[in-house]
This record gives structure tokens, C-alpha cells and sequence, in this order.
């Protein structure tokens, strides 16, 4: 991989101090409009949040198995960038998805054995691969997997880097030396409460990429 100084941050959670985060200029901020997600921002999310967003920032709205014509509207409705899929949605979903102008990221389980057949097959529909570790619930639960299980792969289209990481553990990811990450997914890890960030930890996650 990258040095982590030319690799891109995405702070994804995102909810209770919208403003403040921004102000730290990460290159992706992930707002979840999935409703059993703790940090789930649909209700109380208006388009006013983001008169003053970055324009350096791109804002990724993140579903699980939602119908598409759903996702579109609500990608409409906020000006997305991008739509990050948790769930088990479709090569067509994400064709559709992509055919009406949005970048689209897909997740899948870096805890579970990795189908890079099934990986190959997505590439035409999909700008970013995003491994997470997946558990019962769908993201933002902390736990870190084993990232050498992706070492090897080869994959057609960048990789986007979750579940875990830390301060303590984000120089891990040098040595992963044959794997293209474009960026790190940062959420529980960074936050005081869920949809609550701590900017004081983003600000020195940056620092340490630089």
C-alpha cells in the first residue's frame, strides 16, 4: 500500500456535530440512513447541513438492502456523492445505482473467508471495495480483523479499509504492502458517543497520516 500520507480519510457516523467534523476537511463523510443503525441520521438530517459543507469533502450516504428507488431519492434529496452498500445488494442495484450518476461503494466482510470471484464480478458496477468486519449488526462495531487475509488479491478497483482501526493500530496498515487502499473508514473508534465524534482523536489520526 500507500504511504498513509497519500492515503484519503473517510469519517463515517456521521450526525451530532456534523459542523465540526467538516471543519477537519476529511475527504469522505458517511452519513447512515439505514434505521436500526444507532448512528442513524435520516430523521432529523436536513439540506442546510450542508450550505457550508467542504466541496473537497465528498458526502457518502450508507444503506443496507434498501429498494433502490429509496436510495436514489434520498441521494437526490442530499446531494450525494456516493452511496455506501452494507447489505446484500445485487450487481443490477448497483448498476442502476451508478447509471444515474452516483459513485458506489460496496462492503464487504473482511472477517468472513473472502470470495474474490464474487469481488471480480462487482468491479464493473463499483469505484471502491470497502472491508469491514461484520458482525450481527451491519458497521460501527469496533472490531478489528485480520487485514492480511486481503493481502494478495488483487483486486481490479481500490480498496476502502475499515473496522477497528485506531491510533494505536493505523501504522499496521504499511505493512499490507501489495494491497491498493485508497482510503480508511474510521467510526466507534473515533467517537464519543455513536453519531457523536471526537474531533480531538480525528485531528490526531491526521496527523499521524501526514
Amino acid at each position: 500500500m500507500p504511504k498513509l500520507s497519500s492515503v484519503k480519510l473517510k469519517v463515517c457516523g456521521l450526525r451530532d456535530n456534523i459542523a465540526e467534523v467538516a471543519a477537519l476537511r476529511p475527504d469522505f463523510a458517511g452519513f447512515i440512513f439505514y434505521d436500526r443503525s444507532p448512528r442513524y441520521a435520516g430523521d432529523m438530517l436536513l439540506k442546510n447541513y450542508f450550505n457550508d459543507f467542504p466541496e473537497s469533502t465528498m458526502k457518502v450516504g450508507v444503506f443496507v438492502n434498501q429498494p433502490v428507488e429509496k436510495v436514489l431519492d434520498t441521494a437526490r434529496q442530499f446531494s450525494l456523492d456516493f452511496v455506501q452498500l452494507h447489505g446484500d445488494e445485487s450487481f443490477a442495484e448497483c448498476l442502476h445505482l451508478k447509471a444515474n450518476g452516483l459513485g458506489v461503494i460496496k462492503v464487504f466482510a473482511g472477517n468472513k473467508v473472502i470470495d474474490r470471484k464474487l469481488l471480480l464480478e462487482y468491479a464493473e458496477v463499483v469505484d471502491y471495495y470497502l472491508f469491514d468486519t461484520r458482525l450481527k449488526s451491519y458497521g460501527g462495531n469496533g472490531v478489528t480483523f485480520d487485514w492480511t487475509v486481503l493481502k494478495g488479491l488483487d483486486l481490479p478497483k481500490p480498496v476502502i479499509l475499515s473496522g477497528g482501526l485506531t491510533l494505536e493500530n493505523i501504522r499496521q496498515l504499511e505493512e499490507l504492502d501489495d494491497l491498493d487502499i485508497y482510503a480508511i473508514d474510521i467510526n466507534s473508534q473515533f467517537e464519543i458517543s455513536p453519531g457523536l465524534k471526537n474531533t480531538e482523536l480525528i485531528k490526531q489520526l491526521k496527523e499521524q497520516m501526514q
